[in-house]
């Protein structure tokens, strides 16, 4: 998934689950309403905690679309406790993005047509459109991941047995 905007890792960590469970308690804010402030919260990451289970996404300052949404589940073993982790885009986010590539690749399929299949110079315009918006949410989406993964590594104690 090194080209898409989605990151599944599993942290092991030699803290007990309920260690774990408090930390991010201690690390995770209630989730905001949407367009409100951070109120002077010293958490870095809003979201819910439920039993073995947490939706958490990274307080920032300014505005990103392609910020992740960390999804995970904590497993207690004999000898270390497993956290799989997956983090993705927000729904409506994948959503639009979808629908404006689907609009720009039909925009790209009639240019093809009216040019009966010569590549033409209309055909940059599409091309650099879909790349752009490739690149825009690649690097909005993994900028951030990139720091999530050091975040949840720091937090748990733990190091990445799977990426």
């Amino acid at each position: 998934m090194k080209y898409l905007p989605f990151e599944h890792l599993i942290y092991t960590t030699n803290l007990s689950e309920q260690n774990v469970i408090r930390i991010l308690s201690e690390n995770v804010g209630a989730k905001r309403k949407p367009f409100t402030s951070n109120n002077g919260s010293t958490k870095e990451y809003e979201g819910t905690i439920t039993e073995n289970n947490f939706e958490i996404n990274r307080i920032i300052k300014n505005r990103n679309s392609f910020l992740p949404q960390i999804t995970g589940t904590i497993q207690e073993n004999t000898y270390e406790t497993q956290i799989e982790v997956k983090m993705k885009l927000h729904r409506l986010v994948s959503i639009f993005m979808i629908f404006w590539c689907t609009f720009v690749i039909f925009f790209l399929i009639i240019t093809l047509i009216k040019s009966k299949g010569i590549i033409s110079n209309d055909l940059v315009f599409p091309l650099c459109m879909l790349l752009f918006a490739y690149l825009l949410t690649m690097l909005g989406f993994k900028m951030e991941s990139k720091r999530s993964k050091k975040d949840l590594e720091k937090m748990f104690e733990a190091k990445v047995i799977k990426e």
